[in-house]
């Protein structure tokens, strides 16, 4: 199952919307792919400090 996450929207972002991702990957082994949707400077800085390795696609 591949999965697309506006990262960026809601309050508290995008902290809460990693973090739920981080659990979404986790919990749901059939989740394969989830593609976080937003500044990627802002999402790589937040990955990193939630301990969230990145596979950047090309």
């Amino acid at each position: 199952m591949k999965v697309a996450l506006d990262a960026m929207g809601g309050d508290n972002a995008p902290a809460v919307n990693i973090g739920g991702a981080i659990d979404a990957l986790r919990y749901h082994p059939k989740l394969q792919h989830l593609y976080l949707v937003g500044a990627e400077d802002v999402l790589h800085a937040e990955c990193k400090k939630q301990g969230l390795d990145l596979m950047i696609p090309a």
